[in-house]
């Protein structure tokens, strides 16, 4: 047995994901949860490639680089609108149906399901962040249609710039960072520095 069959042995009998299979999708489950999230993630491509077109609505937390997957719509925006791809930005809005209501994907942009919104809680009547339920560190935030937007003037006023991380582990890990895109919520009641007190933001995965 070499000594790299030996360290994924000695992974498995602790229950911790071996270092040569990690390489596959940032994540900082155990095994049993990881090998979980892996046959998810294969089952969304597999659907992918039987289908020949895209989802309706794309599971972000499946690739192994999310920050690929967004600069390939921004490039597919702006070829489809004969623009240049410096000139594009995000605009994010939330969406108000659950995901089987859904009935097709947007004439622009993607539809983002499964993020999780850490400090802080989301009221889908308002569209706006609220105070999480005592108790709750996370919460499940309703799909986000992210649209390109060409030469968007922000106004940040009710905003609040939420960053999103791979995982909980908001510093990264394995040589790669963690942040993958800052976006924009409805801050609601409270202004915008209360939630960057509140250490608020969107994770892409939980560690369980």
């Amino acid at each position: 047995m070499s000594s790299e069959l030996e360290d994924i042995f000695q992974c498995i009998f602790d229950g911790r994901v071996p270092p040569a299979w990690a390489k596959t999708f940032p994540s900082m489950k155990l095994l049993s949860a990881w090998t979980r999230d892996l046959v998810t993630r294969v089952e969304h491509f597999a659907k992918w490639a039987e289908r020949a077109h895209p989802p309706t609505i794309f599971w972000m937390s499946a690739f192994t680089f999310p920050t690929g997957f967004l600069t390939a719509v921004l490039q597919t925006s702006a070829r489809k609108n004969n623009v240049s791809v410096d000139s594009l930005s995000w605009d994010f809005s939330v969406l108000t149906v659950d995901d089987n209501n859904v009935t097709g994907p947007p004439t622009d942009g993607v539809l983002i399901k499964g993020l999780y919104l850490q400090g802080a809680g989301w009221d889908k009547k308002n569209q706006c962040l609220i105070e999480a339920e005592p108790m709750q560190l996370v919460c499940a935030i309703p799909s986000i249609h992210f649209k390109p937007m060409e030469n968007k003037r922000k106004s940040t006023k009710g905003l609040y710039q939420c960053p999103c991380y791979y995982y909980p582990n908001r510093a990264g890990g394995a040589g790669r960072a963690s942040f993958v895109v800052a976006i924009d919520l409805k801050s609601g009641e409270k202004a915008s520095d209360h939630w960057t007190k509140r250490g608020t933001a969107i994770l892409m995965s939980l560690d369980t």
